[in-house]
């Protein structure tokens, strides 16, 4: 739902939006902003007087939610999992054995344990795609504000998904000289210093620079007292403006990243090989093999799970504004470079070692033509998307608990893939009340695995014992999306919509622990019908906003993380199709004004899913069945009408009071909560067990003394106050499961300078 908090002005939350609109997902800002852009893009305030809501977004046929800058700092949003507090209906994962991330929206999502696929929920960071999920890794900072837009997309920007996008806006350079250093210590030895500086370099160009580091913060330990689970992340972002003349700017963009922090690491909550395990799930244990650091070149003294990440790209826009509409151009390079380690069994013994070498590279190139006047009864979009990934993947997994198997595999690859997309949207006003809106896409994906080398290994002399090419697979993606609606405003601030979209994302591979040639074989594309409607209010004179929206969608070949056979490895992770399924939800925001000072917002998100025709193997009984026989072989099941165990509730809401203090400086106070429904996916439904989760309540506060006149403030929060332990996903290699604890009660303190 759009905008749940800004305590911006209203003019000045819409004139950031309007920059951002050339390459977001709608367009909203520049629909209603009564406020202007200098022709550089850069920020021309004009302050209002007016309270209350902002109407950015009211009358849009969207139900997408703007976290701003604002409500980012207030809910200490300093990970991306800790988006999910503010946004219904929104799930990020950690995958299990990677801290790589994976999104679902409204139930629609990819868990890709393999990185190597088209996320359901695309990511996109100043309109850049991001189609591997370790690419978001320490870039939340110095942002304008977070968008999340459920859906079936690709028809205004970008690529086709069937899930929706995640829209990152990093702040733009400013005309004028600004900066800001911001430093936040709070438990367990996090640390986290941000600063930017942004300025003039001359009349026609302006800058920005920002960077932050980010350290410690490890809740986790082992038996032995050892702490784990620090962070050691630095980054940098760059930005250079250009305004050419009165018509055209050229901005210029570039970023780097190092990742150096302990891997994602999960408390074992059972297993079959009686590893002792207990039941304080911040306890996690690990173990590495030194025959297995030695044969992939580690340091095996350092037996913690780790990161040696490194990130960094680069992207330039043009835009060009012409009488009759606007023209622009992005471009953009994005590397990642891979190396992580990681104990998929979270306890001593040194098996279930993984180790993965990424080396990914995309280039993008957008070109888009769109009228200039929202306003007008006739306005139209159409433009050109086309992305090139190269990626060489080399993956090692040390197997050597299970028996008649070979100890450890490595499976190497190169994955080439092609993009196009070709799109046309257009909204009508055929009467002065009702507005058409259609759209249509056209995507080609094309993608293929190259020289596929499955290699075992002998852990003690380091020989290889087999050498299997499996040579290439291909999977080619030709398809036609679209969607039609229309939008009624009942009233200046009452409006309604209908929506119907059809949406698709491309198939695609899994190449871990490859042994036998069926596992290549690529899965289908998914397709969702989807059917919306909702309204928009603002109501007693802009104290009240109230927004809500329901939705069904229809599924053909869902993709989703399933269970395949390959003796005498048993049960593996694989991408399977449940060939008819649905979800079904509502969700709706609120955010009233009671009077002066006072901010209340409510969220709310709710969602329900069933396979109606799915079979699939099902990994519960068919793991007891060879811990019963010590053979493997397949138990099947049929899951038609089985619930897809998705976390029906999410509600989060907050309660802000600001008041002034001596005249020239102010406090605010804030108390905000959020409850996350358990997700129940039957675990013996292939991989299931992945997405199972219980409830969750946490309570978060903070308290802000400000000088605005002097730019200081200092605040104290707390976040997770009743120190609820809980986890947010799970994971299981053969016979081991376990769990991915959320944060404990964190207590901090943040200072923030600004000139």
């Amino acid at each position: 739902m759009p905008h749940p908090v800004d305590l911006e002005t209203p003019a000045v939350a819409a004139t950031k939006q309007g920059v951002h609109s050339a390459y977001g997902r709608t367009h909203s800002a520049k629909r209603h902003a009564p406020t202007a852009l200098s022709a550089s893009g850069s920020e021309t305030v004009h302050v209002s007087v007016r309270r209350g809501v902002t109407g950015a977004g009211q009358h849009e046929a969207h139900s997408e939610t703007v976290l701003s800058r604002q409500e980012l700092q207030n809910r200490n949003v300093r990970q991306l999992t800790d988006i999910v507090r503010v946004a219904p209906n929104l799930t990020i994962q950690p995958s299990f054995g990677s801290s790589a991330l994976n999104f679902a929206l409204r139930g629609v999502g990819l868990m890709d344990f393999t990185q190597n696929n088209t996320p359901s929920v695309m990511p996109y960071v100043d309109g850049v795609a991001y189609p591997v999920s370790i690419m978001t890794s320490g870039m939340l900072f110095d942002m304008d504000d977070i968008s999340v837009a459920p859906g079936a997309s690709g028809f205004t920007h970008g690529q086709s998904t069937t899930g929706g996008e995640i829209n990152f806006h990093t702040a733009d350079p400013t005309p004028d000289f600004h900066a800001g250093l911001t430093e936040d210590i709070a438990s367990y030895g996090r640390n986290r210093v941000e600063g930017y500086v942004s300025g003039p370099l001359s009349k026609s160009v302006s800058f920005r620079l920002a960077g932050q580091s980010m350290t410690g913060g490890g809740f986790q330990h082992n038996s032995k007292g050892e702490g784990y689970g620090n962070a050691n992340i630095g980054a940098l972002r760059g930005k250079l403006r250009w305004k050419i003349d009165e018509t055209s700017t050229l901005d210029i963009g570039g970023h780097w990243t190092t990742d150096q922090s302990e891997s994602s690491s999960g408390h074992n909550l059972y297993n079959s090989y009686g590893v002792p395990i207990t039941s304080d799930i911040m306890e996690t244990e690990w173990g590495l093999d030194p025959r297995f650091a030695k044969i992939i070149g580690i340091n095996a003294n350092n037996k913690k799970p780790r990161e040696d990440n490194m990130f960094w790209g680069a992207n330039v826009r043009y835009t060009k504004d012409f009488n009759w509409g606007r023209l622009w151009t992005l471009s953009a390079f994005e590397t990642v470079d891979e190396h992580e380690l990681t104990n998929q069994t979270n306890s001593v013994a040194s098996y279930g070692n993984m180790f993965r070498n990424n080396q990914t590279n995309v280039f993008s190139q957008e070109v888009k033509l769109e009228s200039l006047n929202p306003h007008a009864k006739f306005h139209w979009e159409v433009g050109m998307y086309y992305s090139r990934a190269r990626m060489a993947q080399n993956f090692w997994y040390d197997s050597s608990d299970r028996p008649n198997t070979t100890p450890l595999n490595q499976t190497s690859y190169r994955q080439n893939q092609q993009n196009f997309n070709q799109y046309v949207q257009l909204s009508y006003r055929v009467l002065p009340k009702l507005t058409l809106i259609g759209a249509i896409s056209h995507e080609s994906d094309d993608r293929q695995m190259l020289n596929v080398l499955s290699t075992n290994y002998d852990l003690n002399t380091g020989a290889r014992t087999r050498v299997q090419n499996f040579g290439n697979s291909g999977a080619l993606t030709n398809q036609f999306a679209g969607r039609v609606g229309a939008q009624y405003q009942f009233k200046p601030n009452i409006m309604g919509y209908v929506m119907f979209s059809r949406g698709f994302k491309p198939g695609g591979f899994s190449a871990n622990i490859t042994q036998e040639a069926s596992q290549l074989k690529p899965f289908k594309v998914e397709q969702v019908l989807t059917y919306e409607g909702g309204f928009k209010t603002m109501l007693f004179n802009r104290r009240l906003r109230f927004n809500a929206a329901g939705f069904y969608y229809d599924y053909r070949d869902q993709q989703l993380l399933g269970t395949i056979l390959v003796p005498p490895y048993g049960v593996l992770g694989g991408y399977v199709n449940a060939p008819r399924s649905n979800i079904y939800g509502a969700e709706f925001d609120m955010e009233a004004h009671p009077f002066s000072g006072l901010v209340l917002t409510q969220n709310f998100g709710y969602q329900n899913g069933s396979y109606s025709q799915f079979q699939s193997l099902n990994r519960g009984a068919t793991t007891a069945q060879f811990a019963a026989t010590g053979v493997w072989s397949p138990v099947n099941t049929n899951y038609n009408g089985y619930n897809m165990g998705l976390a029906n509730l999410t509600l989060s809401g907050a309660a802000t009071y600001s008041w002034s203090m001596f005249r020239d400086y102010k406090m605010t106070f804030d108390v905000d909560y959020n409850y996350r429904g358990a997700q129940t996916q039957p675990q013996h439904i292939g991989d299931g067990g992945i997405y199972r989760a219980p409830a969750y309540f946490l309570v978060n506060s903070f308290l802000t003394f400000a000088a605005p006149k002097q730019h200081w403030s200092v605040t104290v929060y707390g976040q997770n106050l009743a120190d609820r332990r809980y986890w947010l996903s799970g994971g299981t290699q053969a016979t081991f499961y376990g769990v991915m604890a959320g944060l404990p009660r964190f207590v901090g303190a943040k200072m923030n300078v600004t000139y």
